[in-house]
């Protein structure tokens, strides 16, 4: 009888367990829903090595940060090891921010997406600051610490005590800019984005922050340049490419926002909004077959789109 009781009473806790994973499946938010798939084998992983660019030589202790950009409260952060790699499992299939920094170098922003079950790799090789300029001084350092929790003013204060020590530098006048513009000083914020790039005129980040103020002024001539820098200077973030392309088609120069979408794809092929841009570029063209396939891909690809309807009524007029 004793034996008999404890075969029931495991079965009867088997049976509550699996109904309380189903349950749980439906009820629980995002975050928990991660945290379950991590264990059930669903998610992905990035890994990578960030080299210097003049010597090709591995950067140790360069820290990583990977942001979901779907949801920005899942923020990972990690540094390289002593072999200047990385790497992080666990992680939700997504399109990821991924940022570098390291003291001595420009830092550099990107994206990546991470695919359910693989491992996506990256290489990141960072620019070193140069010798006649001096690394991020302890009140960079500060204002670092004071940006990244969100306490813009303050940080800009920091910042600004290093500038005043008379020392020309790119990442505290990018950085400080940065400050301003999250604080709504937009035109503190482009004084420093230039003088940024006037001290390194490849450091790509502030071409893409003057892009995103002058986009949001409806000055997209001027966004254009400032995106079309970027581009040129090899920034490879999605984002940015899909920007560029938005400005360029708000201006009419749909040939040239098509080269920009389609290179855009090349880069990230689940990049849906490129899809739609790219659909309705053709409608303009004549293009009825080219636009309807890639309307199509679109609808089916992100059906949550807000650009879905949209695209469905083209869809209807052009079959």
């Amino acid at each position: 009888m004793k034996i008999l009781n404890k075969i029931i009473l495991r079965a009867l806790l088997v049976i509550i367990i699996s109904c309380f994973f189903i349950w749980a499946s439906i009820n629980f938010p995002l975050d928990l829903k991660a945290m379950f798939a991590a264990q059930s084998g669903v998610t992905g992983a990035a890994e990578g090595f960030v080299k210097d660019a003049n010597t090709g030589k591995i950067i140790t202790k360069a820290k990583i940060t990977l942001v979901y950009t779907r949801n920005e409260i899942m923020k990972y952060e990690l540094h390289t090891d002593k072999k200047g790699h990385f790497y992080k499992g666990g992680l939700t299939p997504g399109i990821y921010r991924i940022s570098t920094e390291k003291e001595g170098y420009l830092p550099q922003v990107q994206t990546l997406r991470v695919r359910l079950g693989d491992t996506v790799k990256i290489e990141i090789v960072l620019e070193p600051m140069g010798s006649a300029e001096p690394v991020v001084v302890s009140k960079g350092k500060e204002g670092l610490k004071l940006f990244q929790a969100g306490k813009y003013k303050e940080a800009a204060e920091k910042f600004s005590e290093g500038i005043s020590k008379g020392e020309a530098n790119t990442i505290l006048y990018y950085y400080r800019g940065l400050s301003y513009e999250k604080s709504g000083q937009i035109e503190k914020a482009l004084e420093d984005y230039n003088q940024s790039i006037k001290l390194k005129p490849y450091f790509v980040l502030p071409y893409s922050r003057i892009g995103i103020i002058y986009a949001k002024r409806k000055n997209y001539e001027q966004a254009a340049e400032y995106y079309k820098k970027s581009f040129e200077l090899g920034s490879k973030d999605v984002t940015t490419l899909y920007n560029y392309g938005v400005v360029l088609v708000n201006i009419g120069r749909s040939q040239e926002a098509k080269e920009v979408f389609e290179k855009l794809i090349s880069l990230d092929e689940n990049y849906s909004d490129a899809y739609y841009h790219l659909g309705i570029i053709y409608v303009g063209q004549g293009n009825s077959a080219q636009a309807k396939e890639l309307l199509q891909k679109f609808v089916d690809m992100d059906p949550g789109n807000s650009k879905v309807p949209v695209a469905k009524k083209i869809l209807e007029s052009l079959n």
